[in-house]
Order: structure tokens, then sequence, then C-alpha cells
């Protein structure tokens, strides 16, 4: 690999990481005082509605982050396809979000939670907005992630800042909502004139017809992402079907910190490195391989060491962080703890080999059966259990489709956990060697 390319690697991962560390900050900055305001009935209707709001979301996103960035990774200094890309993408995303709007107002008129907190709904929904106009594809195709980061940090500050001025009583729930709203829109307003101005990339309007073959041809990396909701956020929505408010309060709090826990430790690696995969996958199989087998060991012993302290601390950093309010989330927290570990090793054999290698059916065929089980364990498993018996659904579901990743690539013949770089002495080697990985 080219000297440049190596920096541009180690910057996208090292500056990423930073600014997601001091993202993910705020929110443990911002959560020992609103959850000591809102309690857990507070989270637990706010992230019940959130859990709602997220499937229009992935609506609009579509799969783009992993589709379009690879488009734009293949040959990323051909300003012509960046400016397909951003176009087809905008075009596709309007029609989506036409449908969703009408989707959401129906699921309003049916759900009684949604209509009892009509106006907290509605606030929430503009979300989707924001997701509608962020380009992040395009950095991550472009491996300019440091430019979106550094926005992102901006927002982090105007949003804790906002919360602590004007969020004071259980009754600002709304106003909550909306600072956090405004937030990602304005991350996302600022990052879409950046690529417009400064990128100059140019948008031409689409057909509906052209729009819908777009949206046929990426399908399949959509539906995957849709099942993996139904192993995280349709368990909320099953929760909420036999608990109260409180107790899905308990569960999403732990989900919550699980994944600030993500986003410190597997989101930056995953960004920076999907590009730097693909890249290495269109060069040759050979290649890409390699390249992933030298950088599994280094995730795994990094994110297993997180997920340890988790399960250790756990009763101390829910005190710490939320308060005695939120003791019943313990458990949960302590269920999860290895989320960071499974899921960064699915994303290895899941993301950056099987979808690099054009194995998006079979990717989905393995998440679909997981997702249809995890409903089914959950209905039971959260009637009898609670919130406890859905940490375990949970848990158990992200394991099984891990084992599934890998027993269907060494069947194969793509083995990326190669026993002898596991020793700590090459790990170490590869750590002091990292730049030529």
């Amino acid at each position: 690999m080219e000297p440049s390319k190596n920096r541009t690697l180690l910057k996208n991962i090292a500056s990423l990481g930073i600014v997601q560390v001091v993202n993910y900050i705020f929110p443990l900055i911002t959560i020992p005082y609103v959850s000591r305001i809102i309690g857990p009935e507070g989270f637990g209707v706010i992230n019940y509605i959130t859990a709602f709001v997220s499937y229009f979301i992935l609506i609009i996103n579509y799969g783009f982050d992993f589709t379009a960035t690879r488009k734009i990774a293949v040959d990323p200094d051909n300003l012509e396809i960046r400016s397909i890309v951003f176009s087809e993408v905008t075009c596709a995303r309007v029609l989506l979000f036409i449908v969703s709007v009408a989707a959401f107002l129906i699921c309003v008129s049916v759900i009684p939670l949604l209509s009892k907190n009509l106006m907290l709904s509605l606030i929430l929904f503009l979300n989707v907005i924001s997701a509608l106009l962020t380009p992040q594809y395009i950095f991550q195709g472009l491996q300019k992630l440091p430019i979106l980061s550094v926005v992102t940090v901006l927002k982090g500050i105007i949003n804790t800042s906002l919360i602590f001025l004007f969020v004071s009583k259980k009754d600002d729930l709304q106003l909550y909502a909306s600072i956090g709203v405004f937030s990602n829109f304005l991350i996302s307003l600022i990052s879409i004139l950046y690529v417009i101005f400064v990128i100059k990339i140019k948008f031409n309007f689409y057909s509906i017809k052209h729009s819908l073959n777009i949206l046929k041809e990426v399908r399949s990396v959509f539906f995957s992402s849709i099942i993996f909701s139904l192993y995280t956020t349709t368990n909320i929505i099953i929760l909420g079907l036999f608990q109260e408010t409180k107790t899905i309060g308990y569960y999403t709090t732990a989900v919550s910190f699980i994944i600030i826990v993500q986003g410190v430790v597997n989101i930056p690696l995953a960004s920076s490195l999907y590009p730097y995969i693909g890249r290495a996958f269109s060069e040759s199989q050979e290649n890409g391989i390699n390249k992933l087998r030298k950088i599994v060991p280094l995730v795994f012993y990094f994110t297993a060491t997180v997920c340890l302290g988790i399960l250790i601390l756990a009763p101390f950093v829910v005190f710490l962080i939320y308060g005695k309010s939120f003791e019943g989330s313990i458990i949960s927290v302590q269920i999860l703890s290895f989320l960071p570990l499974i899921s960064a090793m699915s994303s290895l054999m899941g993301i950056q080999t099987m979808l690099n290698l054009n194995m998006d059916n079979l990717f989905l065929k393995i998440t679909s059966f997981a997702a249809c089980f995890s409903v089914v364990l959950n209905l039971i498993l959260g009637y009898y259990f609670s919130y406890i018996g859905t940490s375990i659904s949970y848990l158990f579901t992200e394991v099984l489709i891990c084992i599934s990743f890998y027993i269907i690539l060494r069947n194969r013949g793509l083995v990326l956990f190669k026993k002898d770089n596991f020793k700590f002495k090459n790990v170490i080697s590869q750590i002091t060697n990292i730049k030529n990985i």
C-alpha cells in the first residue's frame, strides 16, 4: 500500500476515533443531568417513540451508506461519478421520504403511545429530514471523514449547551427532544452545503422511474438493515406490549450505554476501514482477505478488553451516570456487555468481507433467519422475563449471526482468524508496524 494511502487510513481512524470519543462524551456529560430530571419513565417514553422513528430513518438511509460508499470508493477522484451517486441517492431519498410521512401519520393514528404523546412524536419524526439531507456516504467514499467529524463536534457542543441552558424540569421532555432534533438538522445542513460548495458536487434531477430502479438495485442491503432492526429496535416495541414505560426505560438505558461504547470503539473503525478494505478487495480478493487477517486480532483484543471492563464496572457506571433510580438497568448492561466485541467481529466478517465480495444475498439470508428467530425469542422471553429476557434475546441473536458468518466464510475457504496472528508477540508486532497493515 502506498505511503499516502497509509497516512489517509491512519488519519481517518485517529481523527474519527478522537472526535467520536469527544462526541460521545457529550451525552455522558448531559445524561447524568437529564436522567435525574426525567427519570426512567421519561427515558422510556422518548426511547419508545424514537424506536418507531428509527424505522423511517432506516427507510431513508436505504443502505446507501454502504452501497453509495462502495461506488464512490472505487474511483474517488472521479467528480462525475460523485455527482451521479449524490443525485441518484438524493432523488431516491425524496421518494422514500414521501412514503415515510404517509406511513408515520398512520402509525400515529393507531398506536396509543404515539397518539398520547402526539407533539413529542412529531418532533422526533423531524429527524427523518436530517437523514434525508446527510451525505455521509460521500465523506466515507472519499475518505474525508475528519471533515464530517469536526462538524459533529460542533453539533455536540451546541446540543450540550442548549440542554444545560433550557432543560430543568420533568415537563421539559419535548424541549429536550427538540434540542436533539435541531442539532441533527444543523450538522446535516452544514454537511450538504460543504458537499455542494466545497467538494463541488453537482445535483441533477432524475425521474421517478430511474429512482425506483436505483432502489431496486440496492434493495438487498436495505432489507438487511431492516432485518437488523428486528433484533435491535423491534425488541423495544415488543417489550412495550408487555411492560410499562419504566421497564422500557431500564432496557433502553442499558442499550443506549452499550451503543455509546460501540460508537466510541466500533464506529470509527468500521467507517474508516470500509472504503480502505473495499479498495483492497477491488484489487484482488486475496489482498482484501490478507489485510483483514492482520486487522482482526487487533480489533478482537481491543474490544474484548473494553467489554470486560463494562462487565466488571457496570454497577458503578450506572449509578454514576444515570443515578440510583436506574438500578434496574445494571443487569441488562452486564448481559449486553460483550456486544461491542461480537458486533465488531460480525462487522469484519459480514460488512467488511461478505458485502465487499458481493455476497449481499447470502448476508441477507443469514440476518433474516436470525431476525425472525429473534422476534419469536423476544415474544417469549420478553413476556416471561421482562427486559432481562429481551437483553438475553438481543445477545443471543448477535452471537448466532457472528457464528453463522464464520461458518459460511470458512466453508468457502475464507478464513479470517489465523491462530498465529492472535499470538501476543505477533499482535504487538502488528501494532508497532500498523502503517504496513
